[in-house]
């Protein structure tokens, strides 16, 4: 377990760093939830987005361009506010991306978030190699077993509720990898919760997708710990911590 956090702080921390693209911009004045679409065109021309990272546009352009998903495939069907949050959104070149939509009385069916799972769950085998959705480096070791389906019955049997000394356990959180253009990326889908009369209440649905591991876990290993000998690549983490800890 050690090791597998170390390597994914070690995996992020070199993505992070080597990691390029605009990062400020202002945000989008629309607030009904619709995407601006004169934005997304000027960005497609460019073939960059230059706007806020933090925006439904961003999201939209990069979800696209990095897995030729469209923004429509990744909302869900439940009634949700249209008014959106600063952190709601995110769109990366490099790094993860997400969509998140907060329901509308800001409580959130289990039946409407695991429909909303089914959705993305299509969405990315729609776009996938060979049609499917499979269960990647961090579920296996193998790329004959990382490249093998993941159904979406296993992935919702993962993801169901457990008994612990009689109280349901139920994360919300569902996880697979599809591979495009050769490419591994991992999806995570996460039910948020906030306190509600001293009680965990669900609230919203997030997805992220990124670049998933394209090796097995000890290969991984090895590639960040030879990152992480660049003199340069040494620099930036230390810049950076410098920066956090500010």
């Amino acid at each position: 377990m050690r090791k597998l956090f170390i390597t994914l702080i070690c995996f992020a921390t070199v993505a992070a760093v080597c990691a390029c693209g605009p990062k400020n911009g202002k945000k989008s004045a629309s607030k009904d939830g619709e995407i601006d679409a004169g934005k997304i065109a000027e960005n497609i021309v460019k073939d960059t987005f230059d706007g806020d990272k933090n925006t439904k546009e961003a999201a939209a352009f990069w979800f696209k361009k990095n897995f030729g998903i469209g923004i429509k495939d990744v909302t869900p069907d439940f009634a949700f506010q249209t008014e959106t949050g600063k952190y709601d959104f995110l769109g990366e070149k490099e790094l993860s991306s997400y969509v998140t939509f907060v329901a509308k009385d800001s409580t959130l069916n289990r039946d409407d978030y695991i429909a909303y799972v089914k959705k993305v769950y299509e969405a990315t085998a729609k776009v996938a190699d060979g049609g499917k959705n499979v269960y990647g480096f961090m579920a296996k070791s193998t790329a004959e077993e990382a490249a093998a389906e993941k159904s979406l019955e296993v992935v919702l049997d993962e993801g169901k509720p457990t008994k612990l000394f009689g109280f349901e356990l139920y994360t919300g959180d569902y996880t697979w990898d599809f591979i495009k253009d050769g490419i591994y990326y991992m999806v995570d889908l996460k039910q948020l919760e906030k306190k509600r009369n001293g009680e965990d209440c669900p609230f919203a649905a997030r997805a992220t997708i990124g670049k998933g591991l394209q090796k097995n876990m000890d290969e991984t290993m090895k590639d960040v710990e030879k990152a992480l000998e660049d003199p340069e690549v040494q620099k930036q983490i230390e810049k950076a911590a410098k920066e956090m800890s500010k």
